[in-house]
């Protein structure tokens, strides 16, 4: 297992492309052919982390938080993110951050603050759009499984849940190949009539290179006819934020205690009244504030994030319940879906690699 392979799994379930366009996530530090045998998953890259995987011999550190949010003019002793990086660099321990792109990936963090708090039904709260295209391509009838098998691999047909998805007609495709053609079927000149499969299959807009240069390796016709259609459907594989229903109706009392107590939160800000009964919940993990209209208009009764504005809670009066949990504590669930993903990835590929949860709180804030 190298730093490479672990980019590689991040790549397939939080991909770089689904991050904001000014968030700086994936290798931070490290060489990406590093062999990796331990893996210290936290929240934070902190000098009690750093010290932490040292003692536990760690090669690679997966954070949330990017240590170098941005480029930084230089790397030195005399501050902070320099020293770290410095240390990093002294024990060779490889840094890869998984941030936004893993806030909008399924099964990511706001998936997993859904799932703490005992949410059924999960989905996301606002899908992302114009992400998704349709790749039609034309096989000849014995050829659509390994075409098909090639274009999974690369990165088609996911949706939701389901992998593998494609849809398959049968017709007849007609050619007539130049002096210098070499048809696969038939010869040069002479026009041709061939069983085929209109084969169509959804792909991420980001893949779709990859895609096709699998698709095209795996025809074996000479020139390959595919048709690309862009589409606006919502992408049910990565979006913001999270909602799902309680198990039964509760009270928002009873819900701030839940809370409080399985994220362990030192305290939490609200608005709404506390024998309101409230079952419908959306989540966002880390900063949300920006979901507030999208939770009201999907008929949410509470709004749970962090990071709240002020002026907000005064938005959500009378219109929905809103409370501010904690920004290291709505993201720190998050941790346990990596670990969990990371060693089932490992064990697929039959690797002994060792994945470790962090033991530190990252959490610089406290309440009194």
């Amino acid at each position: 297992m190298t730093v490479a392979d672990i980019e590689k799994f991040f790549d397939i379930w939080a991909p770089r492309w689904a991050a904001s366009e000014r968030d700086n996530v994936g290798l931070q530090v490290g060489h990406r052919l590093r062999s990796v045998k331990r893996i210290l998953v936290a929240l934070d890259v902190t000098a009690e982390v750093v010290s932490e995987a040292a003692r536990k011999k760690v090669d690679l550190i997966v954070s949330h938080h990017p240590l170098l949010f941005r480029p930084p003019s230089s790397i030195t002793s005399s501050d902070r993110v320099g020293r770290l990086v410095l240390t990093l660099a002294q024990k060779k321990i490889a840094v890869f951050s998984a941030h936004t792109n893993l806030d909008s990936a399924r099964d990511g963090v706001s998936f997993s603050l859904a799932r703490v708090l005992g949410l059924q039904r999960i989905r996301f709260l606002a899908p992302l759009k114009d992400t998704l295209v349709k790749l039609a391509v034309f096989v000849p009838e014995g050829h659509a499984e390994g075409v098909t098998s090639a274009m999974t691999t690369a990165g088609a047909g996911v949706i939701g849940n389901y992998t593998s998805c494609s849809f398959r007609l049968k017709g007849t495709g007609t050619f007539r190949g130049a002096q210098d053609s070499k048809p696969f079927v038939g010869r040069a000149l002479q026009l041709e009539s061939v069983d085929e499969v209109r084969l169509e299959m959804i792909v991420p807009r980001a893949r779709l290179r990859d895609v096709i240069a699998a698709m095209k390796s795996a025809h074996p016709y000479e020139e390959v006819a595919y048709d690309v259609y862009p589409l606006q459907n919502e992408d049910p594989n990565f979006g913001m934020g999270a909602i799902g229903e309680l198990p039964r109706p509760v009270t928002l009392k009873s819900l701030l205690n839940r809370t409080k107590r399985r994220l362990n939160a030192e305290a939490l800000r609200y608005v709404g009244h506390l024998n309101r009964r409230v079952r419908r919940v959306a989540v966002c993990g880390g900063s949300g504030s920006e979901l507030l209209n999208e939770a009201i208009a999907a008929g949410a009764d509470v709004f749970l994030t962090a990071d709240i504005r002020y002026h907000a809670f005064h938005e959500a009066q009378d219109r929905i319940a809103l409370v501010d949990a904690g920004h290291w504590e709505t993201e720190h669930p998050a941790l346990a879906a990596i670990e969990r993903r990371l060693r089932e990835f490992i064990n697929q590929k039959g690797d002994k690699t060792q994945v470790f949860l962090s033991k530190y709180s990252t959490n610089p804030t406290h309440s009194r």
